[in-house]
């Protein structure tokens, strides 16, 4: 018994010396160990239940274990007032939850949060509604007052800033409408009603970190991106800083995709290559500029509602790892969020299986699950016939393979669909799902015949093969298990009217031991798209600087600055990245228009 109880101390030891602080980009404990929040949202205690959501259907306990299991080590709570102070709760089932059903819903919220702390699971709490009915614009609204906010905000602080897993809070859940950020309007500028409650939550619990989301509008100093998602756009915020401790602050946008709302970025061919230029301007430049970000809400259906979606979160994934955020809490476990699901299935037990490998891979860059390529023979999934330039967009099919020879058993066991994404008068782009239906590991290779050529893939590896394309998986889902599925994309340009810039090491930057590679995401006939990466191949330090052709009027240029000459850009870095040390890398990008009058 002694010796159980000293490794569950030496276990608890960095939460039992409680604080969290934000540092260089990430977030620390009070030792100074880095910390991941591997997060996952399971909300109930912010609705008319006041409880979390599916103890109708199983255990508290058992809903932790697998939460935990998953290797999540977080838990955002949303919760709103008439929780916080103590009212009947609902949903919970007596027979498998027989120690909850005495306690009103404050009791249950005290229950809970120690107990996921007693696990060594990290709690980030969530002021989510104003009336446990609805997301309110503002902080506050005609029942519930600023002051009625703050001192909600106080009472967490004073009942949870001696809980060692409890992170800190989350003011006010997506601020949209009619908030505003740097405007000059005290009822509406969200930046200084944050600085308000924030001060007042450290008075009270001086180590708690304090996570501020963004805005929905544009607002000032924003470069007109389109709407956004409730409390994504934090641009305002780069000429109205907050006026909070910087180790307090955690800023926390939320983001989606296709299937929570239509905006019109969805609708570009350049789709989904162009969403990582508008989450840099959103949220990513604050980590370039050393703020530690990380998204309190990201999710969707990642393929049973719109048919983008996957390719969306799949987009994400590749940009957050690319900024170095692996830290961020998904939306949501519960799978009763009607525009996302959630990573359990309807039946409250079964895991979306696909989504907890997305998770991971951006929580351990953990390929898929299942056996090493060099265990398992390659499968052929099909060869398709193309549709002809003009054919009409096909909707989601099931394509049965066609093969030169009879299909093999294993060739059986993989089956296809075909979703397109995007047409226009010069191109298309096409997402293609692989799915294993056999009970062996299956590795995949789809070969095509394309009505074009190839300016955006993601998710997969191409190469001819003759007058076919090959498709391979790369190392996170080259290989199905059983009941999965992998999903990859294209985008073909069938005008062959343009060029776009070569793809391979320019031998002119390289002179200086500056490598540069440049990658085409997008090419639309009008327009295109590179992301450039420029490696120190050097054996010292040094600035870097590289040439880069250029077709049209440049639109836009991120992560570095420029000067043009010509057909030819200058590019160097900013304050952030223009010295590279050796065998370091970093990435900039620019669209440019062929056509000033295309975009």
């Amino acid at each position: 018994m002694l010796r159980w109880f000293c490794c569950w101390l030496l276990a608890l030891a960095p939460m039992l010396a409680t604080g969290y602080s934000a540092q260089n980009g990430g977030l620390v404990d009070a030792h100074g160990n880095p910390l991941q929040l591997r997060g996952v949202n399971w909300f109930g205690f912010e609705t008319e239940t006041h409880a979390p959501h599916g103890l109708w259907a199983r255990s508290w306990r058992d809903m932790l274990d697998q939460i935990e299991s998953i290797g999540a080590n977080a838990i955002r709570v949303p919760v709103c007032p008439d929780t916080i102070h103590g009212t009947a709760t609902r949903g919970i089932d007596p027979a498998l939850n027989p120690d909850l059903v005495d306690l009103d819903s404050a009791a249950l919220l005290d229950r809970l949060i120690q107990a996921m702390s007693d696990r060594g699971l990290y709690v980030l709490l969530d002021h989510h509604r104003p009336d446990c009915q609805q997301i309110s614009e503002l902080w506050h609204s005609p029942g519930y007052s600023e002051q009625d906010w703050i001192n909600d905000l106080e009472t967490l602080a004073r009942r949870f800033r001696d809980v060692p897993g409890v992170l800190g809070i989350d003011l006010k859940n997506e601020p949209h409408g009619a908030a505003t950020w740097g405007a000059g309007e005290p009822r509406t500028d969200w930046n200084h009603a944050a600085e308000r409650a924030g001060a007042a939550v450290l008075r009270i619990a001086p180590r708690w970190l304090l996570f501020v989301e963004g805005i929905a509008d544009a607002g000032p100093c924003s470069t007109g991106t389109g709407p956004a998602f409730w409390g994504e756009n934090l641009e305002p915020m780069a000429c109205t800083p907050l006026d909070l401790p910087p180790d307090r602050l955690v800023l926390a946008p939320h983001t989606y995709g296709p299937d929570v709302h239509p905006q019109p970025y969805f609708d570009d061919p350049r789709f989904p290559a162009n969403m990582p230029a508008i989450w840099e301007r959103r949220f990513g430049q604050f980590v370039d500029q050393g703020y530690t970000v990380l998204l309190g809400e990201f999710g969707g259906r990642y393929g049973d509602g719109d048919p983008r979606d996957r390719a969306w979160q799949d987009a994400l994934i590749h940009y957050l790892i690319s900024k170095g955020v692996r830290s961020g809490f998904y939306w949501s476990w519960n799978p009763n969020s009607d525009d996302t699901g959630g990573l359990l299935q309807d039946d409250w037990h079964s895991l979306q299986s696909e989504k907890v490998a997305l998770l991971r891979r951006l929580w351990f860059a953990e390929d898929l699950p299942g056996v090493t390529d060099t265990d398992t023979p390659l499968t052929q999934a099909r060869i398709a016939t193309p549709p002809g330039p003009d054919a009409a967009p096909p909707t989601p099919r099931d394509v049965t393979p066609r093969l030169p020879n009879p299909p093999s058993s294993d060739e059986q066991a993989l089956t296809t669909r075909i979703d397109r994404l995007s047409t226009w008068a010069q191109g298309l782009c096409e997402q293609i799902t692989v799915r294993n239906t056999g009970d062996q590991p299956q590795r995949w290779e789809v070969v095509e015949a394309l009505p074009g050529r190839i300016t955006q893939l993601w998710n997969a590896h191409s190469a001819p093969r003759g007058a076919l394309t090959q498709f391979r998986g790369v190392a996170w889902n080259a290989t199905l298990p059983p009941d999965t599925s992998a999903h990859f994309g294209y985008c073909l340009d069938r005008s062959n009217t343009h060029r776009p810039p070569r793809t391979q090491d320019d031998a002119d930057n390289n002179a200086d031991g500056i490598a540069l590679q440049l990658n085409v995401q997008s090419d639309w006939g009008q327009g295109y798209c590179v992301q450039a990466q420029v490696r120190n191949t050097g054996a010292h330090m040094r600035p870097w600087v590289v040439n880069v052709p250029i077709e049209g009027q440049l639109r836009e240029l991120w992560n570095a600055q420029h000067s043009r000459s010509g057909d030819q850009l200058q590019v160097r870095g900013l304050a952030h990245n223009a010295q590279l040390q050796p065998g370091a890398q970093t990435e900039f990008g620019f669209c440019a228009l062929r056509r000033p009058d295309a975009g």
